[in-house]
């Protein structure tokens, strides 16, 4: 299956929705934006410049004639993080951080060669390597039979269940606000804890103990991991005793389930994430994928969606209410993976909360993904989860590891409430940069002190 350009055009517009608007005049309602760039337009002697949109935009249409070779796919791909690289360059320096952080991994190769794998081991080309190596994020036996049963519960016991886990999340929530609030206290009021034996404790500069602080990881998570260590007979690294510390998302199951809903506040690629995933089930895992979004708040939200879907020649549908999902979900019964986007929401804004509930309890998800940045501030985090509560989060998905050098809110967030985590993304590059969580990554990251070692 290939995918080909018909009708390209090029215009000025002056946002968005004229862009659209000129598109769909000149093309007809099929039409699709192909990228957007500011340009700088008119002025005198260099003022007075006004930024207009330079569009390209054209009709997508796919040819199902024949087999997809290895050969198509490679180029399917590479047009897509095109696309992706269009989209990056019209958007303003903080938006564009926010979707740079969401990219595809999926080796290029074989059809059979494993995904979801870091770009050290697994370079585009590479061929598959022993199971042990794969980082193969796919719906096993087990998660299909959670999921129906999930799905064949009465109302009662969904509702009942689902205040059950939203109650557990806000009492832990409350459990955290208040130990923060008791750490603003004056030092000498915090009990002090021994970090380790004399004869044992390693030079200053190696210090694990000393080298999570720096990395910003609460004190009360210090000292419990510090106890925890001293008094375990495990041998071995501290790196390697504190990955098994990290709830970290099974790697034969890291999406969660065959419905899976993404949410979290807005500018953290909850989007692009989304149709990175698709790309790699649908292309490489060879499952059938269906878009859905009940992003209807940005006005090219669907049409972004719906770009990247006829690229990857995926069904897509948009969610304007939660009564639709009864007939949508009859509709794509068949489907592997149906994945919902949903509107950011600002960690401030606490309005829009029920809509997330409503979707929530439509689409009974079998797996909810809170996507956070990397580099937000662990309060904001916790805001983030108070707002987001109103449902139960399943898993976390960390996004733009690449734009920070201290890691210690990811795991206060992850020892806070022991959610496992499922993804992390690093970087703008397709196909290496997303990943299966690993304990171990993760460690490694809180362990780089800015001296150079992280071999604690």
């Amino acid at each position: 299956m290939a995918v080909r350009v018909r009708s390209q055009i090029t215009f000025e517009a002056g946002d968005e929705a004229e862009a659209f608007r000129t598109a769909r005049d000149r093309l007809g309602p099929d039409a699709a934006i192909l990228s957007q760039r500011p340009v700088k337009r008119g002025g005198f002697l260099g003022m007075f410049r006004r930024t207009v949109l330079l569009v390209t935009a054209g009709i997508l249409e796919t040819e199902d004639d024949r087999t997809e070779t290895d050969g198509e796919k490679k180029e399917r791909l590479a047009a897509f993080q095109k696309l992706l690289e269009f989209k990056q360059a019209m958007t303003s320096p903080g938006d564009r951080a926010a979707d740079a952080g969401s990219v595809l991994v999926g080796r290029a190769g074989p059809a059979d060669a494993g995904v979801y794998s870091r770009a050290a081991r697994h370079p585009v080309g590479a061929t598959k390597s022993t199971s042990a190596e794969q980082d193969v994020a796919e719906l096993s036996t087990q998660g299909r039979s959670l999921s129906q049963e999930k799905r064949a519960v009465s109302e009662v016991e969904y509702k009942t269940r689902l205040e059950r886990e939203v109650g557990e999340l806000s009492e832990r929530l409350d459990r955290v606000l208040k130990r923060l609030e008791a750490e603003k206290e004056p030092a000498s009021t915090l009990p002090v804890a021994r970090l380790e034996p004399a004869a044992k404790k390693p030079p200053p500069q190696l210090d694990p103990f000393s080298i999570l602080r720096a990395q910003e990881v609460g004190e009360e998570h210090v000292q419990r991991l510090s106890r925890e260590y001293e008094s375990s007979s495990q041998g071995g690294s501290f790196a390697d005793w504190l990955a098994g510390r990290i709830p970290v998302a099974r790697e034969d199951d890291a999406l969660g389930g065959s419905r899976v809903m993404l949410i979290g506040p807005t500018g953290v690629g909850k989007t692009t994430t989304i149709a990175k995933l698709a790309a790699i089930n649908s292309l490489f895992e060879k499952k059938n994928v269906v878009f859905l979004t009940a992003d209807t708040y940005r006005i090219a939200a669907p049409e972004q969606l719906r770009t990247y879907a006829k690229i990857l020649c995926l069904p897509m549908d948009v969610v304007y209410d939660a009564g639709e999902f009864p007939a949508i979900l009859e509709r794509y019964r068949s489907a592997d993976l149906l994945l919902l986007d949903t509107a950011g929401r600002s960690h401030k804004d606490s309005r829009r909360v029920e809509e997330i509930r409503v979707l929530h309890e439509g689409f009974r998800p079998d797996a909810v993904h809170l996507v956070l940045p990397a580099n937000m501030k662990y309060r904001d985090m916790l805001d983030v989860v108070r707002l987001m509560g109103v449902v139960p989060i399943t898993h976390v998905l960390f996004t733009k590891l690449d734009e920070t050098s201290t890691y210690g809110a990811l795991l206060n967030i992850l020892l806070d409430f022991e959610k496992p985590v499922s993804f992390l993304t690093t970087g703008q590059n397709v196909p290496n940069d997303i990943e299966v969580a690993k304990g171990l990554r993760l460690a490694d990251l809180l362990l780089r002190s800015k001296g150079g070692t992280g071999d604690a």
